[in-house]
């Protein structure tokens, strides 16, 4: 019997936001459940494998698990790491509009042959998941704003699926025992990304050697440590850089850089544009 608290932190009209928490204490697999809308699911904590006909998809930090409507499905939850997860659920409707919308995507959004696909997570649809749970937990953002945030991830998990990776399959024993670690250095992260962070820091707060840390967040994550703290930083400046009016100077200094040309730099590499031109873009 599966045991779980499912939540909804908020509702939109083509779409709803639920903490799913997970209280098994045993191994257990869900009776086949029938999945009426598509579903992007966020990993928070632990692991679950969801089950389809064509193949199992192991879910965990790190990656996006994405499910489309009209299909059966089965879940196996794991007991020793039961999972919180984060599940934006849209409506059916609002699936059809999508799958004209996103042409890129329709290998996967039409193909009746496909029914769910899991994702590597960029530090961009991350943070993003992140900042849209913390309002929503909290109230502290307008109905207006939410919806423009999760169009905003809606958006990159739909271009990263135009464009899919191979996801690697991480190892049994690195799931039992350091998924753990990255979703605690992950949560530090976000904490505290304006911060000067070393490895050393992560590692120790993460009760680990640094040369083990760096490797289990590799593995697990795709990129180093100092890519996906950079990675948030930056995702954060160009909130500041387009929802507030502070000097480009403060906002560097605000995100975690040393220096406004470290900043400057980048920020050009990773959006093609400066600070700067990327503000009078959308003045």
């Amino acid at each position: 019997m599966l045991l779980a608290d499912v939540h909804i932190l908020h509702k939109s009209d083509f779409y709803r936001i639920e903490d799913f928490k997970c209280h098994c204490d045993v191994c257990s697999i869900t009776e086949t459940e029938y999945n009426k809308s598509l579903c992007l699911s966020f990993i928070r904590k632990g692991f679950f494998e969801y089950r389809v006909f064509n193949g199992n998809q192991e879910a965990h930090v790190g990656r996006i698990l994405i499910s489309k409507p009209n299909y059966e499905h089965t879940t196996r939850h794991i007991d020793d790491q039961p999972d919180v997860t984060t599940v934006f659920e849209f409506r059916k409707d609002f699936f059809e509009t999508l799958k004209e919308h996103y042409t890129s995507c329709a290998w996967f959004l039409k193909n009746n042959d496909i029914h769910s696909i899991l994702l590597n997570c960029s530090t961009e649809a991350d943070y993003l998941h992140h900042r849209i749970f913390r309002h929503a937990e909290n109230k502290t953002a307008s109905s207006l704003q939410i919806d423009e945030m999760v169009m905003d991830l809606l958006d990159r998990v739909m271009i990263t699926l135009g464009h899919p990776h191979n996801v690697s399959i991480v190892p049994d024993n690195f799931k039992k025992y350091h998924l753990p670690t990255i979703e605690t250095a992950q949560q530090y992260i976000h904490q505290h990304f304006s911060e000067n962070i070393s490895l050393q820091q992560l590692a120790q707060h993460c009760h680990t050697s640094a040369f083990h840390f760096s490797r289990i967040f590799k593995a697990v994550m795709n990129m180093s440590p100092h890519q996906y703290l950079l990675g948030i930083r930056l995702q954060h400046a160009k909130i500041l850089l387009t929802t507030s009016a502070k000097p480009v100077g403060d906002i560097a200094f605000e995100c975690g850089f040393n220096s406004l040309e470290h900043f400057a730099t980048a920020y050009k590499q990773q959006f093609k544009v400066s600070p700067t031109q990327h503000r009078q873009q959308l003045a």
